[in-house]
């Protein structure tokens, strides 16, 4: 008997089957594909806001050649450059907003090759940054002076959500009230003289990179960083300045001339980190460091009437002989008050270990150390 498949009528059937999984099969399909559009939609996430649609003045891949005021709103996009003959004034509560122009894909940016006068105060600072609530880093380039010799000012300014909040390359600048927050990094100093009072820097990655240059800088805050200030090769003059609970070293200076009076370091994983160099640390503290206070190494210091308590490591350490410790006030240190890890001795004479006893101040001594004669009272620190 032959396979019934063969005969005509099999032949319908299955072309009848056929028919049948065509219709089924995407019908399947289509079901589990538009039940998944539902969770696609709630985890759209929405792109942040922009902050200004229309501004007082408005600018576009901008060189400006002549003399110019800002006041009100200034909504920039891509970038403004103030050429070499002319001046940008900047009023009181100014507010400076960037945003990405359409046809250039960097970050927008102010560049000053001319001079810029930025005047704010106290109850009316001058407002940068990105036009975007919300600022995170990175979102604008930031303030880029170019070879400006001039007297470029800034006065009682606020900068957020920078690439970098003001970069400085051989130029000079003056500056007060200068806040900066949420930026990669809060300054860069490149073969520039820079002299600032009254500065805040919070929650960058770096907070100041001085290289080769002068910098000066009396009275502010550096905090909450991943490193508070980076130098190299350059002057560092730094006086009534707290560098506190940054996740890194509080200071890091390499091969630079320093001099750090009345700061308070505290709180970072290690205070102060200097390499070769020379210099001099008066009348300051470093407070609860997680690692060292301070650590030496080539560098030829003078440490004197300076507070060394509480940092979970120890105090002090340096690889060499090359500074001098005296006068200053060592206690409550977790590990040891000085550690000298190199073949030379330092000298540490006339400092104040926390005890008159000798076995006891040598127990939080490390290595080659003249420590006698030391401090038979606790000195009265500023």
């Amino acid at each position: 008997m032959k396979n019934c498949f063969f005969r005509p009528d099999g032949l319908i059937w299955i072309i009848f089957f056929l028919t049948l999984l065509c219709i089924i099969v995407p019908v399947s399909f289509a079901h589990s594909s538009t039940s998944a559009v539902p969770s696609q939609v709630q985890t759209t996430v929405l792109e942040r806001k922009t902050v200004v649609s229309q501004a007082d003045l408005s600018y576009e891949n901008t060189t400006l050649t002549e003399d110019v005021t800002w006041r009100g709103t200034v909504l920039v996009r891509g970038f403004v450059v103030i050429a070499p003959q002319a001046t940008l004034r900047i009023e009181p509560g100014t507010v400076i907003r960037f945003m990405k122009s359409a046809i250039l894909r960097q970050p927008p940016r102010l560049v000053i090759m001319g001079r810029v006068q930025c005047s704010g105060s106290a109850e009316k600072p001058v407002f940068f940054g990105p036009n975007l609530a919300d600022s995170a880093a990175g979102d604008w380039g930031g303030i880029l002076l170019l070879s400006t010799g001039k007297r470029n000012l800034f006065e009682q300014v606020h900068i957020e959500g920078a690439e970098t909040g003001i970069d400085s390359r051989f130029s000079a600048m003056t500056g007060k009230g200068i806040t900066i927050a949420r930026s990669r990094t809060g300054m860069v100093s490149k073969d520039s003289a820079i002299h600032l009072e009254e500065l805040s820097v919070s929650e960058c990655e770096t907070g100041l990179d001085i290289r080769d240059s002068e910098f000066d800088l009396r009275e502010g805050v550096l905090s909450d960083n991943q490193r508070g200030i980076f130098g190299h090769h350059s002057s560092l003059v730094l006086a009534s300045l707290t560098v506190r609970n940054n996740d890194r070293q509080g200071i890091h200076a390499e091969e630079c001339r320093i001099r750090f009076t009345s700061c308070e370091v505290s709180g970072n994983t290690v205070g102060a980190l200097v390499k070769g160099g020379e210099g001099q640390i008066l009348m300051s503290r470093f407070l609860r460091n997680r690692g060292a206070g301070l650590q030496l190494s080539a560098a030829r210091i003078r440490v004197n009437r300076t507070l060394f308590a509480d940092n979970i490591g120890d105090g002090i350490r340096t690889e060499d002989g090359r500074s001098i410790i005296w006068g200053s006030l060592f206690t409550g240190n977790g590990g040891f008050n000085l550690l000298a890890s190199g073949s030379d001795s330092v000298s540490a004479v006339l400092n104040w270990w926390g005890n008159v006893d000798e076995a006891a101040i040598t127990s939080k001594l490390s290595g080659q150390i003249i420590f006698l004669p030391w401090l038979n009272e606790k000195p009265m620190l500023p």
